[in-house]
């Protein structure tokens, strides 16, 4: 039977071997295994490296689409290690290592437009330590809730478990009756509501709304939408930004500096308008994005007469990635 990567990581032993060793040996530890697993399933790294080249191969030669492709692959990997340290790590080092590591200076935006009192949906993506988003905020004394799904049991558990410790409301994606009433009921008293907007696989296309993605062709998601409208909330978009392991920075943007960025593809909805802007994140820095082996699943087939947007012709985002600040 094939396990998933991710599920083998967060196995029972495994995680007592995190425990006993530490972190210094798990971080090695993952990288180890992590690329054993890709070394033995070619299919999974073909389909990532494709992927790649099929959004940014028409700038790029070969050896820089192997060059980027390495870096997906150690950012995926640097993924599984973050999951696992914020789950299992103790509070008051997790803490610290938060507050020590991650430049945020950007939460200075989110105390903005709490002021405003409608709740605020902080959007983020499948990009850079998108783990530690939630509990970064909770530290800081943000009233934090947020819908979650686990591949194994006994990562809910404990994440529940934690979640209590930081005073985090987790949302149980699967067993909540209706996700998006009781999303909105958490916004009502001026919470954060963190989600994503690029879990393909949850995506609830819209029948009429249709958008670009990566070059593709795609009905929109209308989770957003329909939040944000039904309740009011303010929506802000928000990413960690991966140097290295011991060195991050959080990237908020409110929603009128995010519509400053993409004015020149008049986004239709919010729910647009969030993708897009992740859209040139990734364009940016494709190293920081590891849904590539779901790119395929994306919408419909890619959008026949056109290219992809070159990274060149864009706005400069802050900060100038891939540098330290």
């Amino acid at each position: 039977m094939h396990i998933s990567l991710s599920k083998f990581l967060q196995l029972r032993f495994n995680v007592l071997l995190y425990l006993i060793f530490g972190w210094n040996f798990s971080k090695r530890y993952i990288f180890l295994f992590g690329r054993l697993y890709f070394f033995l399933n070619r299919r999974e790294m073909r389909r990532i490296k494709n992927s790649i080249s099929e959004v940014i191969g028409y700038r790029a030669q070969e050896s820089n689409i192997r060059a980027i492709t390495k870096k997906v692959l150690n950012g995926i990997l640097s993924h599984y290690y973050e999951k696992v340290f914020i789950a299992f790590e103790d509070t008051n080092k997790a803490t610290k290592f938060l507050n020590s590591n991650i430049i945020s200076n950007d939460l200075v935006v989110l105390h903005k437009t709490l002021l405003k009192g409608k709740g605020v949906i902080v959007v983020t993506g499948h990009y850079g330590a998108i783990e530690y988003i939630p509990t970064l905020l909770a530290v800081n004394n943000f009233a934090i809730s947020m819908i979650a799904k686990f591949k194994t049991e006994q990562l809910k558990k404990k994440v529940f478990s934690q979640a209590k410790r930081y005073n985090i409301r987790l949302i149980d994606g699967e067993k909540t009756g209706n996700v998006i009433r009781t999303a909105m009921r958490e916004l009502k008293e001026n919470r954060i509501l963190v989600t994503e907007c690029d879990e393909i696989e949850e995506w609830r296309p819209s029948g009429k709304e249709k958008t670009s993605f990566l070059g593709k062709e795609t009905a929109l998601d209308r989770t957003i939408n329909v939040i944000q409208k039904r309740t009011g909330a303010e929506i802000v978009f928000g990413v960690i930004h991966r140097y290295n392991m011991n060195k991050y920075k959080l990237i908020m943007y409110n929603y009128e500096d995010m519509l400053q960025f993409v004015q020149d593809l008049a986004p239709a909805s919010v729910g647009e308008t969030v993708l897009k802007f992740l859209e040139r994140h990734i364009y940016t820095n494709p190293e920081q994005w590891y849904q590539w082996k779901k790119y395929g699943e994306i919408g419909m087939p890619p959008i026949a007469g056109t290219k992809t947007v070159k990274p060149a012709s864009l706005p400069l985002l802050k900060p100038a990635f891939g540098k330290a600040p």
